[in-house]
């Protein structure tokens, strides 16, 4: 495994535990490191990737905005499922969402610098 994969691998459990309420989250200065943890991970995993094909760099660009779409339209779903797919989803957005930020500097960062 390359380390892409393993990084997102990575963002997928640590939002899957943060769904479960049974896992604490450690505090810093009264405030959850779970947002940190996973924008770091995403910051770094779209470091680290290979994207640059435009095509791999515009499906992060939409599932970073879809994703909360998504998850924030399962709240609807009466069932103890939605809630807590919800959750999950949330959290993969967030880390989606910093690989997005990650990516977007780098494609800036490879227009304006000559190689």
């Amino acid at each position: 495994m390359n380390s892409e994969r393993i990084l997102l691998a990575l963002l997928l459990v640590v939002a899957v535990l943060a769904a479960i309420p049974q896992i604490d989250i450690p505090m810093i200065a009264g405030k959850s490191t779970l947002g940190l943890i996973l924008v770091v991970l995403g910051l770094i995993g779209g470091a680290l990737g290979n994207y640059g094909n435009a095509t791999d760099r515009i499906v992060v660009y939409v599932a970073a905005i879809a994703v909360p779409e998504f998850a924030g339209s399962l709240d609807a779903i009466p069932t103890v499922v939605g809630p807590w797919v919800h959750q999950v989803l949330a959290h993969v957005a967030t880390g989606i969402q910093g690989m997005a930020v990650s990516i977007f500097v780098l494609a800036i960062y490879g227009r304006v610098v000559p190689r």
